[in-house]
């Protein structure tokens, strides 16, 4: 079978598939659920490490915590995070980490070359993600 083929199948299987749970009265099944109706099974607790200033180049001098909590605000141990530098160039060390035994992850944030406003995003599957800022001034 060559893959034409096979996407065409999978197609036909995925559209019987909808019509099918349509049929039996579950549409609600196909729509996003509404916001607030579901808690999500994880959330981030800012720790450290956000609001600082350090220059441009650099590690800043604290490293960038979270706590991973579950539905029940219980730190949750060996959750994968993972981080991102979105504002200012610089980079994170590790990328991704996991949460200790307390949920705690971490990170060294090395600012970016450019002075001025940077951010981190920091996620982990299953919640919302969590910002970091920070500002690089002249080292």
């Amino acid at each position: 079978m060559n893959a034409l083929h096979l996407s065409l199948r999978n197609g036909i299987f995925l559209a019987a598939a909808i019509v099918t749970i349509a049929a039996a009265g579950c549409d609600d099944l196909l729509q996003e659920p509404e916001s607030g109706n579901t808690p999500l099974p994880f959330h981030l607790e800012e720790v450290s490490g956000n609001g600082q200033v350090g220059g441009a180049g650099s590690p800043l001098p604290v490293p960038v915590r979270v706590r991973v909590l579950d539905t029940n605000d219980e730190p949750s141990p060996r959750l994968w995070v993972e981080w991102t530098v979105i504002g200012g160039s610089g980079e994170v060390t590790p990328r991704n980490t996991f949460s200790d035994e307390n949920g705690i992850a971490e990170t060294t944030w090395i600012l970016g070359p450019e002075t001025g406003p940077q951010q981190v995003r920091v996620f982990v599957n299953g919640g919302t993600p969590m910002f970091f800022d920070a500002t690089a001034v002249s080292p």
